[in-house]
């Protein structure tokens, strides 16, 4: 795991243990190719983007953990269309 992150900021979502959207993309491993410092600042983004999106409908990053690994897939998201290139 990478927490090499160099941009740390105040996250405007957290999750009930008080990690923010940063924290929860820099806790994601996968196999394979190593995930990269821009790709962890790029799938945060996507992150928060994705849950100002929900907010709007009162959607939390903990109701999203009930079903789904948003911070998971953002992380898939960006590497494949790394790979893609």
């Amino acid at each position: 795991m990478t927490n090499d992150i160099p941009v740390r900021r105040p996250s405007a979502y957290t999750d009930a243990k008080g990690r923010g959207t940063w924290t929860r993309i820099a806790e994601v491993q996968r196999g394979g190719d190593p995930i990269t410092t821009q790709q962890r600042i790029d799938a945060a983004a996507l992150l928060d983007d994705l849950l100002a999106a929900a907010a709007k409908h009162d959607i939390t990053l903990d109701d999203l953990d009930w079903t789904i690994d948003l911070p998971g897939g953002c992380i898939d998201v960006i590497t494949a269309k790394a790979r893609k290139r």
